[in-house]
């Protein structure tokens, strides 16, 4: 057991409806996510100052936070396209979530920037702690809370723990499947997440992150197939479709991901070959032919992507101070570069 923390220390959707700010909510008769209530509860402990029996954690809290809320139009330009698609999309979501709020404190209206450390220190904070239904929460199938000290754990992917609320002992607990010396740093998994997700979401990324791998859009499939002469595409875009095959379509450190390759070699049948398509699943090479229009395919899109990533390292001011935002985006940059050599390599 690396760590428990009983159910009175733990800051709940319960906990802000049995506020003052959760009064308000019950009296106003209005409905807000999980993450909203507890970001104004965030807010209301930290305005009451000492007084606040929550004094002592909102204390350590950092001040500021290098999340998607504080990226700068300098730092949104160099990020790679799927990187800005993803920050724009959270960032729309909060932005939402503040007009929601904003005039529902009483008193003085809750400024932008506060909201965002309020937010962003439940976001990159809270665990994930199975509520009840309340008629003042808006469900979006987030379940969370806060534990308190709990964030002073730090994530590594190697780590192996058990999390979650028990019911018998009425804690929230960790258990490690590891072991640790005395006084060494004790590790925790937010889970297996890329550093794309953990930039926008923690502020962070790791070295050498094994869950990284290159997005491939679909489109960009067909596309390069298209420009090599490739017939029978509806009958071919009906079978990958009605499989699932055109998701989850990704490059990696081994090359094109098990679907991405089935694709390209569905693309590359020719009428006989598709009449038997179901032999690729086998990893059965279906002609030469087929094997090297597959490849052919796959290099075309590649080289759309490798000549992006190619400009995109270019905008950098390089060398870069480290633990940036700007260091932190160029390791992504250079890892998906990385990623996208040895995929080439893999289909030439």
């Amino acid at each position: 057991l690396l760590i428990s923390i009983p159910r009175p220390l733990l800051i709940t959707v319960e906990t802000v409806l049995s506020s003052e700010i959760g009064e308000q909510v019950k009296c106003k008769n209005v409905k807000f996510t999980r993450q909203q209530l507890l970001s104004l509860f965030l807010l209301q402990e930290k305005n009451k100052g000492n007084n606040s029996f929550w004094h002592p954690y909102i204390f350590v809290l950092p001040k500021t936070l290098e999340t998607f809320g504080n990226f700068s139009p300098r730092e949104m330009t160099l990020f790679p396209p799927r990187l800005q698609i993803a920050v724009k999309s959270r960032m729309a979501d909060m932005k939402q979530a503040y007009m929601e709020v904003r005039n529902f404190w009483s008193g003085e209206e809750i400024e932008y920037s506060q909201f965002l450390w309020a937010w962003f220190c439940v976001n990159s904070r809270s665990v994930f702690y199975r509520s009840a239904g309340s008629e003042f929460v808006r469900e979006d199938g987030n379940h969370l809370a806060l534990a308190p000290y709990l964030d002073l754990l730090n994530h590594s992917v190697g780590a192996q723990v058990e999390a979650g609320y028990n019911q018998e002992s009425g804690c929230y607990e960790i258990y490690t499947g590891g072991t640790y010396r005395k006084h060494s740093q004790v590790f925790i998994s937010y889970g297996n997440h890329d550093n794309y997700h953990l930039l926008v979401e923690y502020g962070f990324t790791l070295p050498d992150n094994p869950n990284d791998v290159f997005q491939v859009e679909y489109n960009d499939v067909l596309n390069a197939a298209l420009s090599l002469g490739v017939d029978n595409m509806e009958k071919k875009k009906e079978i990958i479709q009605q499989q699932s095959f055109h998701r989850q379509l990704v490059c990696s450190m081994e090359g094109l991901s098990w679907n991405l390759l089935l694709v390209t070699r569905i693309l590359a049948m020719n009428w006989t070959e598709l009449e038997q398509w179901k032999l690729v699943l086998t990893g059965f090479a279906m002609s030469d032919r087929n094997n090297t229009l597959s490849r052919q395919i796959a290099r075309t899109f590649l080289t759309k992507y490798i000549k992006q990533n190619q400009d995109l390292i270019t905008k950098f001011d390089t060398p870069l101070s480290p633990n940036t935002v700007e260091s932190m985006v160029f390791s992504i940059v250079q890892t998906e570069r990385n990623i996208l050599q040895l995929t080439w390599t893999s289909v030439t």
